[in-house]
């Protein structure tokens, strides 16, 4: 089959190296964003759609118009205070897919130290996460039980930091144990994550720079 995908959260700077790791795999894709943030999205092949992921009359009329394979959510907020687009714009996409009846594997872009990934934090990731992005991992939280919860096929990715670096395709999947790299590229997530959509990848994947 044919892969076509939609892409929420497509204007960040993980959305954008997905769409260009799409591109790169000439699978047909549409980014999902709001208007007037055309200039963020980099590939040129990307089809757009106008909406907002906040609301669900938006969502329910891209699924409408399109026959998608596979949902991606990258959803994410610069502001490091409480917030919770991830897990609302996870919960309206998820309503509208069961609304309309259409059944879509869904792959997201979580972090490392989420539920059950805790014990693969090292010490000073287990800080970062209380103190500084506390309100971070609780959004994903909740957004991981939303897809889980969801009778759905899903991939749910945990990375580690992330960085701006270039794509070295050295990623390491570990899903249990301490993971020994505290940080991977963007790039490298998003190839993860397309190679995932290719292979139809399930489950969960705990993800760092590999050193080979």
């Amino acid at each position: 089959m044919n892969k076509r995908v939609i892409v929420f959260g497509a204007t960040g700077k993980t959305g954008n190296r997905i769409c260009e790791q799409l591109n790169e795999n000439e699978i047909q894709h549409t980014a999902f964003i709001r208007k007037g943030s055309e200039e963020k999205i980099k590939s040129k092949n990307t089809a757009l759609f106008y909406g907002n992921v906040l609301n669900e009359e938006d969502i329910e009329k891209v699924f409408i118009a399109n026959e998608f394979t596979d949902v991606v959510i990258s959803l994410g907020s610069r502001d490091l205070k409480k917030s919770y687009i991830r897990s609302k714009g996870t919960r309206n996409i998820v309503d509208v897919l069961n609304k309309l009846s259409i059944n879509c594997k869904i792959h997201v872009i979580s972090a490392l130290g989420v539920n059950n990934s805790w014990d693969q934090l090292n010490w000073s990731g287990k800080l970062i996460c209380k103190v500084l992005i506390n309100s971070t991992m609780k959004d994903h939280g909740l957004q991981e039980e939303i897809v889980v919860n969801s009778s759905r096929k899903f991939h749910i990715i945990r990375p580690v930091a992330l960085t701006d670096g270039m794509l070295t395709g050295k990623i390491l999947n570990q899903t249990e144990g301490l993971l020994p790299n505290n940080d991977i590229t963007r790039a490298d997530v998003a190839k993860y994550l397309v190679d995932g959509i290719i292979t139809d990848k399930t489950g969960f994947s705990s993800i760092c720079k590999g050193n080979k």
